[in-house]
């Protein structure tokens, strides 16, 4: 996608990373946070080393991503040498460091020791932060510590329990929709990347911008996806970016409990029929034991596919 706008915002970005203070950067689905990421990422890189983290949760893959990226910038954690294969360095991580707790603090010293170098401090941005419990907020304060932290999210991560403590410690960075001379530049630019031709431009152009909204991402769906004829002739031109990822999440939240009842079942009849000594009802017990657990990521996943 064409980047437009956001001078401001990644000004300020970059003012708070080279101060030294972590970011917070919060917007709803489609706004542009990775592209504003993306776009910074060259003045970041020549400030400091950055490592660069797709997710946060689960936190277990996110200390392996940490550590690829310690890697990549050959910052050694103590007790793995740096060699020229990384799964053998991860693998050598893993056990000299078993537990998720002395991961984190391996990294965490890593990081702490590379800043006492005499060097600009690691700059750690995660893509989405979204995932974040309250029993990661003591780690990720450790981390704000020895590196400098740019965390991209929904808004409403910022309200989440056991979290608050956390947000105090950064700099919160918003993106509003773009103008609407924005919104007809990235227009623009779509159309003639995507090769799109409409009988009236300026009437297909104004149409996206007003039904677009100033989300980038709506903005691309539009013209990416729905035709011009519909879209000049203001016909059902689909559910908007933000609202289908809202409503995709709502459906994998709502399908939780059912699959949780559905595993107790399962557990429950295991369980009786261990208890008379049914073997067919332990057997089938366990049958449904496994397909919960094989099956419900992969349904979650289904629903809520992007």
């Amino acid at each position: 996608m064409a980047f437009v706008g956001r001078q401001q915002e990644g000004r300020a970005l970059l003012l708070s990373v080279r101060a030294g203070r972590g970011v917070v950067l919060a917007a709803p689905p489609g706004y542009g946070k990775s592209a504003l990421l993306e776009e910074v990422r060259p003045a970041l890189e020549a400030w400091s080393a950055v490592v660069w983290c797709d997710k946060l949760a689960p936190f277990g893959a996110f200390l392996k991503d940490l550590f690829r990226g310690l890697w990549d910038a050959r910052i050694a954690v103590e007790g793995v040498p740096l060699s020229r294969d990384l799964e053998a360095d991860l693998k050598a991580w893993g056990r000299r460091y078993p537990t998720g707790d002395e991961k984190a603090k391996s990294l965490v010293q890593a990081l702490r020791r590379h800043a006492e170098g005499g060097v600009n401090r690691v700059t750690l941005v995660v893509d989405d932060a979204s995932g974040v419990q309250g029993s990661m907020v003591p780690w990720l304060l450790a981390l704000a510590e020895a590196a400098t932290l740019v965390l991209a999210l929904f808004p409403e991560t910022l309200k989440k329990a056991n979290t608050k403590r956390l947000w105090a410690r950064f700099e919160r960075v918003s993106l509003p929709p773009l103008s609407p001379r924005e919104t007809r530049e990235l227009a623009e630019d779509l159309v003639g990347a995507y090769g799109v031709v409409a009988e009236d431009k300026e009437a297909y152009l104004a149409r996206v911008v007003a039904l677009s909204g100033g989300v980038p991402g709506e903005v691309a769906r539009l013209v990416r996806y729905v035709s011009a004829e519909d879209i000049v002739r203001n016909r059902d031109v689909g559910t908007g970016y933000a609202e289908g990822l809202a409503g995709r999440e709502e459906r994998g939240i709502a399908l939780a409990p059912l699959l949780m009842v559905l595993g107790g079942v399962a557990i429950a009849a295991r369980v009786l029929g261990l208890a008379r000594g049914e073997m067919d009802l332990y057997v089938m017990g366990g049958i449904g034991v496994a397909a919960f657990v094989v099956l419900s990521p992969w349904l979650r996943k289904a629903v809520v596919a992007r």
